[in-house]
């Protein structure tokens, strides 16, 4: 079955989709005395009404009713701690809980955490809810969120969310209603890596099945069955701790491909939400009144270049310059996405307030620039690279061939080799490529992309020490302007450095029936069915 990028990964998650998802806002304040915590730069105040993101509006759903969606592939895992790609982190919170939760005006809510406070920049003091039950029929403690950390903690798990929640040093369950995360420095991720990556999980219910293949969580829906290559089906939990909700009785996740069959299943009622919809159709759809359209500008998923920075040739920062200045990022959006979307720059998109607005390169493509590059880089009479690309994402397969033109103009002959998902995961992140193509799922916080992009063992083995004290600078940051401010200087570093090109910001849609009502898009990228429902 064909797929779309996204199912790949939540941090280059790999979307590299694989984005495998090592994958994955906030200004923390001093003391955090309510239920809510602002993102800072996109809300001013947290019942401010949404206008970063989509939503359908309408009447309050009623109670019942199946939803039939259509995701973009399949989960790889049903663990928490594991599962990395884009169509898990869509499903986890409906299955799953997490203390804190950010919602889509940038605000964050509490969940399993009815308030919490900061006596000192290093502890934070976590009050819970005690009407909480996991789906197997165990009350919720604070013991759930010390073995939930401890999990993802453990270097025996080998959890991609570890490196997330280094600065926890100590979990201290002061009552079966209270934790205390005890941090070895302040740390400004803190809270978006709470609400994206700490999923509360039952260590019985761990220890008596296999996490990999069941889900119990405490969300609005529990879970059914998992058929491999079909579906994935969840229910309404009777004993959520919301009131009233979900609306819906289930929801069937169907992995379906993007294409056109998708739009005949919706018109003829056998889907009723889709994930995404095929690019060339856009237009036309956002503005059929028969359906439900949801997009936004600060909502998506960075598409990219990536070097092996450890072996040649592209151990040659002027030969990596080259290609960054070869590159026609506009070509690359009209080809391989139809339009849409916006011109790589960053990690972000425009509508983000984390986007600093800087082109790392400036009236690209420069040809002459390039060619002078190849020259310096010592490739005067040109040299054959390989580029590794998955070949069930056409979008990743139609950038290649771009730039396989663009880098023919300066005397470089790139070879394409399209790969099985598996594959081209297992040759990036063996270090077995030279170039590749993909996409970086699940950034709802600059620490979210780079505190990855400098880890130790880092996939394109790019190091630079100026980089890293950047990033860890931010990392320890509460301000906004300060940790915007930092990320910018990385930013510019890593363009010279060219570890990474972003060729193109990409979009995400939803399309639903029209009497599909509550459907919003969320920054982690998650599918939170919960309000989701029918129109009387």
């Amino acid at each position: 079955m064909a797929k779309d990028p996204r199912q790949t990964s939540a941090a280059f998650v790999p979307r590299l989709d694989a984005a495998l998802s090592r994958r994955q806002f906030i200004q923390v304040l001093s003391a955090l005395g309510g239920a809510t915590v602002l993102a800072p730069g996109l809300v001013l105040e947290a019942c401010s009404s949404p206008s970063s993101t989509g939503q359908t509006g309408g009447s309050t759903p009623k109670a019942g009713g199946i939803l039939k969606a259509a995701v973009t592939g399949e989960p790889d895992s049903l663990d928490p701690a594991i599962g990395t790609n884009y169509v898990t982190w869509e499903i986890f919170g409906n299955i799953f809980s997490t203390l804190v939760e950010i919602q889509a005006d940038g605000s964050f809510k509490g969940v399993l955490a009815k308030s919490w406070k900061s006596p000192d920049p290093n502890t934070y003091i976590f009050d819970l809810r005690d009407d909480v039950t996991f789906h197997n029929g165990e009350k919720f403690t604070a013991n759930d969120v010390k073995y939930s950390l401890a999990r993802i903690q453990d270097p025996k798990k080998g959890s991609f969310a570890a490196p997330l929640f280094d600065s926890v040093v100590g979990v201290e369950v002061a009552s079966p209603t209270q934790v205390v995360l005890h941090l070895k420095n302040p740390f400004g991720p803190l809270f978006i890596n709470l609400g994206q990556h700490l999923q509360i999980v039952n260590q019985k219910a761990i220890e008596s099945s296999d996490p990999a293949r069941t889900a119990v969580g405490t969300g609005p829906f529990k879970f059914v069955e998992w058929i491999q290559g079909d579906h994935l089906t969840i229910s309404k939990f009777d004993k959520y701790f919301v009131p009233n909700k979900p609306y819906l009785d289930s929801v069937n996740f169907a992995f379906r491909q993007v294409d056109e069959s998708r739009i005949l299943s919706l018109r003829s009622g056998d889907l009723n939400w889709l994930d995404g919809v095929p690019l060339q159709d856009i237009t036309t759809l956002k503005n059929d009144s028969s359906f439900n359209f949801v997009t936004s500008s600060a909502i998506g998923i960075p598409d990219e270049i990536r070097f092996q920075t450890a072996k040649p040739p592209f151990n040659n920062k002027a030969l990596r310059q080259a290609v960054a200045w070869a590159i026609d990022r506009k070509a690359v959006r009209d080809v391989a996405y139809f339009g849409t979307g916006q011109l790589g720059a960053e990690e972000f998109g425009s509508g983000s307030p984390w986007s600093d607005g800087v082109d790392p390169y400036p009236g690209s493509p420069d040809v002459n620039k390039a060619k002078a590059l190849v020259a310096q880089a010592g490739f005067s009479n040109g040299l054959q690279v390989e580029c590794i690309t998955i070949s069930t994402f056409p979008n990743y397969v139609k950038t290649a061939l771009v730039v396989q033109q663009n880098l023919k103009a300066i005397g470089i002959d790139m070879k394409i080799t399209q790969l099985g998902q598996s594959e081209w995961l297992a040759r990036y992140s063996g270090g077995n490529f030279q170039m590749l193509t993909g996409s970086y799922t699940g950034i709802t916080d600059p620490d979210v992309f780079w505190s990855f992009e400098t880890a130790p063992g880092n996939w394109n083995h790019y190091s630079n020490p100026d980089v890293d004290r950047l990033v860890q600078q931010a990392r320890a940051s509460t301000d906004f302007a300060t940790r915007k401010s930092l990320y910018a200087q990385v930013r510019k570093i890593v363009a010279d450095d060219v570890p990474v090109i972003f060729n193109h910001y990409e979009s995400i849609q939803y399309l639903m029936a029209k009497n599909v009502v509550g459907s919003t898009q969320n920054l982690d990228l998650s599918i939170r069915l919960e309000n989701v429902g029918f129109s009387g």
